[in-house]
């Protein structure tokens, strides 16, 4: 089992009767979230909410908390999470709320203690640059083993023409290419 992280957690009043979020099993990596709304939420096709979950988290600096759709109520109803992941950052603490979608084509009634989402908690890292970019390029980065720059679209200077980029980023589908394009 990996280890355990504590969080601090409080109920809001649409909480209140509500358990805590728990895993299903000690298998399962995604704290069920609960739907924390006194009435039922009737979800027309293509409507979307954004409905209470009855707690406010507090995570730690170095944490965050993804939401995804629960699989069942996607499988079972078409009712998903439309930006999900939708990222809980430790800055994040007031009382939580879940956007929900129903992409079927019936309607989905959801009620109170109805599991609608699930929270993975993951280990974060935040970024530092080491800008590359010489004070006579402005907004172009530099092309060095470092950074991946197709030259067919970077500004030509003396500095370059003795180094060649080993990938050209060539869109979507073929992300990069080993050759340089023409």
């Amino acid at each position: 089992m990996a280890g355990i992280l504590k969080l601090s957690i409080a109920r809001t009043a649409d909480g209140i009767g509500l358990p805590l979020p728990s895993y299903a099993s000690k298998y399962h990596v995604g704290l069920n979230l609960q739907l924390a709304s006194a009435a039922p939420i009737r979800l027309e096709p293509g409507d979307r909410v954004y409905v209470p979950i009855g707690f406010a988290i507090g995570i730690p600096a170095g944490y965050c908390g993804f939401v995804i759709s629960s699989s069942i109520l996607a499988r079972k109803h078409g009712v998903i999470i439309p930006d999900a992941p939708s990222l809980v950052s430790p800055a994040d603490r007031g009382p939580l709320f879940v956007l929900l979608q129903n992409i079927s084509s019936q309607l989905a009634v959801l009620h109170r203690g109805d599991v609608v989402a699930q929270m993975v908690i993951q280990p974060t890292l935040q970024a530092a640059w080491n800008d590359l970019t010489p004070e006579h390029i402005t907004g172009k980065a530099t092309p060095s083993k470092d950074v991946l720059v197709d030259r067919s679209r970077a500004r030509q200077t003396e500095y370059e023409s003795d180094v060649t980029p080993k990938r050209i980023y060539k869109g979507p589908r073929n992300r990069f290419s080993e050759e340089e394009e023409e």
